[in-house]
């Protein structure tokens, strides 16, 4: 009897590794979004292009979503405090960029002060506008426990950028349009 549930909390186990392993795809069917212990572009055969995200310990929900013409890609990864964009486009090959969150400091410091400080901030995507610019929803929590519900716009930009220590090129996603909703 011990062994029988052995193996059936074993295969349990198995089952719950195996089930997160999740591909979402282009809408052209020839790449996708892995999300595992990290967060890769693949293409259709499954062959790794880009990691994304080195390791996702931590997150609780990841929102992956596709442009419509399969050149852009956005990545959310939701912590319990916090949140992450990254992205990917192509051209003649992939890159990644990340969402740099200078929009924080402003939206959250008019709510702001000493004593009431931000102790979360989540997002969402809220679709595609265009091939290259998507809508971003966010919801900011402050230590008194107010909530502070924002809108802004993240558009890929062909600018030459910045490579940081972990790949990202930077400035290449650009928020604009800021606003409460």
């Amino acid at each position: 009897m011990k062994r029988k549930l052995l193996i059936l909390i074993f295969a349990a186990v198995l089952w719950s590794v195996a089930s997160q392993a999740k591909d979402v795809r282009s809408p052209d069917g020839q790449f996708a979004v892995r999300a595992e212990k990290a967060i890769t572009l693949v293409d259709a055969g499954g062959n790794e292009i880009l990691t994304l995200v080195k390791d996702t310990t931590g997150d609780q929900k990841i929102e992956v979503a596709w442009s419509p013409d399969s050149r852009h890609v956005l990545v959310v990864e939701g912590g319990a405090r916090d949140s992450a964009i990254v992205g990917a486009w192509r051209d003649e090959a992939w890159h990644k960029t990340i969402d740099m969150d200078v929009w924080q400091e402003g939206i959250g410091r008019k709510h702001s002060d000493q004593r009431n400080r931000m102790v979360a901030e989540h997002r969402k995507l809220a679709g595609w506008l265009t091939p290259s610019e998507a809508a971003v929803q966010g919801e900011m929590l402050f230590r008194d426990g107010t909530k502070l519900h924002y809108f802004y716009i993240l558009a890929f930009q062909p600018v030459p950028g910045h490579l940081d220590r972990g790949g990202y090129e930077e400035g290449q996603l650009i928020g604009k349009d800021y606003h409460n909703l």
